[in-house]
């Protein structure tokens, strides 16, 4: 596509070290075989998240656009703070806030982003596509204002194929975050409208946004890399567990496997000696107050924010990396952005399932030959995620290892460079 030129409008763009921003790295990353140049606009609040300069890719021109939300003015108030993260207070007045933070109409003007991003990104893009002759505008959810910049731009630049991705569901009927959800929907709609494509990130989430749009292409959160398919067995003094990522703790849980080690150690079973818990992340403090509930606290080490690079050698050398997911009756494919890094890893996959089970989850899991998943719903899942923790203890304690073989032939379909070419043949 050599005549063709691209601009992703995302709030959050690497450097930034966040799940959201690791999307379009990648996606810009393989997109750059089809697109010579391609062109960010993103938040200037950027500059106040974690970043990772490894990050950086060599073929984009980047564009910070000023930004004066309720985010940016909370990160200067809290300059201690290495993560502007607005889910902190459990207050009633708190969460009746934050809802309201992310719902039509208010996210026109104090939601992510605001007025003044919204304005200041159609003003530069506005210039740069009369400039550099841009075809394709990829737009980012959340927050909604990169939809709204690219609505605005896609009515006053007809030819632009624009290319709407979410992550989430606007209107999620489990997360319940947001006011006024048939409003909400009729602004989906209105928006959704005008966009060519609509990509999102699994089968469970592309079969709501079907409902308002012709062209929806699923475009996982893929796998940077096949692993080798060999026997992956790395030595190690302890029995080791890892999470990396965000924790939601009303949506997740990790009582299942944190009762069942302190039901292993009680029993002697497991000996606590050799048992090491690892947490990379934001949420460091939920994770430790998790592992005290079940007296483990001591065995826990929280690692706080790491680059990417860092995050991806605990999990390739854990011998299990935990994956916590959530679903409900009719909705499901909550494929999270650490799925495609594990799976990359190569290592044994226990993945706990708040409710009902998830087939698309549990097909990029255990269909791979990646690991297992257990939902809570199944009433067999505690003895089965009891006989698989205390083989593979058993199965280390003898070796000092914990082999894994999985089956990189079924991951090639999960991974970035198959997720590319689905919405570049959309295109």
């Amino acid at each position: 596509m050599p005549n063709h030129k691209l601009l992703i409008q995302a709030y959050k763009y690497p450097p930034v070290l966040t799940p959201a921003s690791l999307r379009y790295y990648y996606l810009s990353k393989f997109l750059s075989a089809y697109f010579p140049t391609i062109h960010v606009q993103t938040s200037a609040q950027s500059s106040n998240y974690p970043i990772d300069p490894k990050l950086v890719l060599p073929n984009i021109v980047l564009n910070q656009i000023p930004t004066r939300d309720i985010r940016s003015f909370y990160s200067r108030r809290s300059k201690n703070s290495k993560y502007p993260s607005l889910r902190k207070n459990k207050s009633i007045v708190y969460h009746f806030l934050i809802k309201l933070y992310h719902s039509f109409p208010i996210v026109f003007f104090f939601g992510d982003g605001g007025r003044t991003y919204i304005q200041a990104s159609i003003q530069a893009a506005s210039s740069l596509i009369e400039k550099e002759g841009i075809t394709h505008l990829i737009s980012s959810y959340r927050p909604w204002a990169d939809h709204i910049i690219a609505y605005r731009l896609k009515k006053r630049f007809p030819h632009l194929v624009w290319i709407a991705d979410f992550r989430d569901l606007p209107v999620d009927p489990v997360r319940r975050d947001v006011w006024w959800p048939r409003l909400q929907r009729w602004f989906q709609r209105r928006l959704l409208r005008r966009a060519d494509i609509v990509t999102t990130v699994s089968d469970g989430l592309a079969r709501h946004f079907q409902r308002d749009h012709p062209q929806v292409v699923v475009v996982r959160n893929g796998l940077a890399q096949l692993p080798n398919g060999f026997l992956t067995a790395p030595a190690a003094a302890h029995f080791t567990i890892t999470y990396t990522g965000s924790l939601y703790p009303q949506l997740q849980s990790a009582a299942p496997l944190l009762s069942l080690l302190r039901e292993l150690i009680n029993e002697a079973e497991l000996n606590p000696a050799h048992l090491e818990l690892h947490y990379a992340g934001k949420d460091g403090a939920t994770w430790q107050s998790w592992a005290s509930a079940h007296g483990l606290g001591y065995l826990s080490h929280d690692h706080g924010m790491v680059p990417l690079a860092e995050a991806q050698a605990l999990q390739r050398n854990s011998q299990l990396n935990l994956l916590l997911s959530w679903s409900a009756d009719n909705y499901g494919g909550i494929m999270t952005a650490k799925l495609g890094s594990y799976l990359t890893a190569g290592r044994p996959i226990v993945t706990l399932l708040q409710s009902p089970p998830d087939p698309e989850l549990t097909a990029a899991v255990e269909a791979t030959g990646a690991g297992f998943v257990y939902p809570s719903s199944d009433p067999d899942s505690a003895a089965r995620l009891r006989q698989f923790v205390l083989d593979a203890y058993r199965t280390w304690q003898f070796s000092g290892a914990l082999p894994w073989r999985i089956q990189p032939d079924k991951l090639k379909p999960y991974t970035w460079e198959a997720q590319v070419d689905k919405l570049v043949a959309a295109l």
